[in-house]
């Protein structure tokens, strides 16, 4: 199980500076073939510097959900240092 991609990301307008929130739509490669779902993920600094990541589905995934979060946080995490997202 692997993500391909997270299209059509959308940052939801928050005014805690701290707090980063987005829409997105992932593709997920799955035994059984491709599948797409829509997911929220929110992205938050703390005093630290540490980002912390949480990742909510919103389509159900027929698939267990820990290896998929896990995947979709790294992926974020990348992006998020690339400089990719919104």
């Amino acid at each position: 199980m692997t993500i391909s991609d997270l299209l059509d990301i959308t940052r939801k307008e928050n005014f805690i500076y701290y707090r980063r929130e987005f829409h997105a739509r992932a593709i997920y490669d799955l035994p059984d073939g491709k599948r797409e779902g829509k997911i929220e993920f929110t992205i938050e600094t703390e005093p630290t510097g540490k980002k912390d990541i949480t990742v909510r589905l919103v389509d159900s995934v027929e698939y267990p959900l820990l290896p998929i979060i896990q995947a979709l946080k790294e992926l974020i995490k990348s992006m998020d240092y690339e400089g990719k997202l919104p």
